[in-house]
């Protein structure tokens, strides 16, 4: 029995140890989560990050750090598999809800550039940020750049470690089943340090707004005069966004030559291999036709020709 006892604390302590790449750290779920290994094949291939000098943790060109990594917590070098599961699954929820914790070793980006650009402004309104758009940060990543467990999906964590905490397993509940899944973001998180050098391209809020992001939504120069608040809206603006989705075809926006200006300008701002998903991105920010001359034209542009994402 103490033998057993001997192994198992030998093989713990294995698991604890940093093993992972100096340079990030892996999620590596085993036993009863091993099927979360399946969904990283999954991760889209480029997520955003907004940041501010008054978001949790630490982001700059070279890494996205949680603020347990910021703060040299050593906790921020084990991977919450090898954690105690009700400690992560509270860490995992006050996470998702920006509540302040004693623990917080996530970071967390998206999947959808509306939501990331609604939530610029959000952090513009905050009283508890209120950054000027100078000081507000658009980062995105190509995750085919990094290795695979770097990013999960808030919603498969959550399924994860629902059983230890019952405020996160109503959380998923709003999430997937509220509204037919409406209140879902495309939120994924890494955990840790990581090392985004040369993965990334960052620009702040205002050169996006001097170079004509209002043009390609103009309901965001509405957003831009939000008064400050505690709790400035985010979902709400999001959602009646994107319910301009579901109008019929017929209805969709031709993309104006001042959009296509500004989506190649934006896009400059990115440059290299980002200026074509950035601009993509931004051209969908608002229903499209098919066939859309302006976009084929876009994408024909000589900036993009020979690119490595095109």
């Amino acid at each position: 029995m103490q033998t057993h006892q001997a192994l198992d604390g030998i093989s713990e302590g294995l698991r604890s140890l940093n093993l992972d790449p100096p340079d990030c750290l892996l999620f590596k779920p085993s036993n009863e989560n091993s099927w979360l290994g399946a969904t990283f094949k999954n991760v889209p291939r480029y997520l955003f990050r907004v940041f501010t000098p008054m978001s949790r943790g630490a982001t700059d060109p070279i890494w996205a750090r949680s603020r347990d990594a910021a703060d040299g917590n050593p906790n921020a070098r084990r991977d919450i598999f090898a954690r105690d599961e009700e400690e992560v699954a509270s860490m995992l929820n006050q996470h998702l809800r920006w509540w302040e914790g004693v623990e917080d070793n996530f970071v967390s980006w998206t999947s959808s550039l509306l939501f990331a650009l609604v939530y610029i402004f959000n952090r513009h309104a905050s009283e508890r940020d209120g950054s000027a758009f100078e000081d507000i940060f658009l980062c995105i990543v190509d995750t085919t750049l990094f290795p695979r467990g770097v990013f999960l999906r808030d919603l498969d964590l959550i399924d994860a470690f629902r059983r230890f905490d019952d405020q996160l397993y109503n959380l998923g509940i709003l999430r997937r089943e509220h509204r037919g899944g409406l209140l879902y973001f495309g939120e994924y998180l890494s955990q840790g340090a990581l090392k985004i050098e040369g993965k990334c391209r960052i620009v702040s809020a205002q050169a996006m707004i001097d170079r004509g992001l209002y043009d390609l939504q103009p309901r965001f120069k509405e957003f831009a005069d939000w008064q400050p608040t505690w709790e400035p809206l985010l979902a709400s603006p999001v959602l009646e966004l994107r319910a301009e989705f579901k109008q019929k075809s017929g209805d969709a926006w031709d993309v104006s030559f001042k959009e296509h200006l500004a989506a190649m300008d934006i896009a400059d701002l990115f440059g290299g291999r980002w200026a074509l998903p950035v601009a993509a991105n931004l051209l969908a920010l608002r229903p499209r036709r098919i066939w859309d001359q302006r976009i084929l034209e876009t994408f024909r542009a000589p900036r993009f020709t020979g690119s490595f994402s095109l």
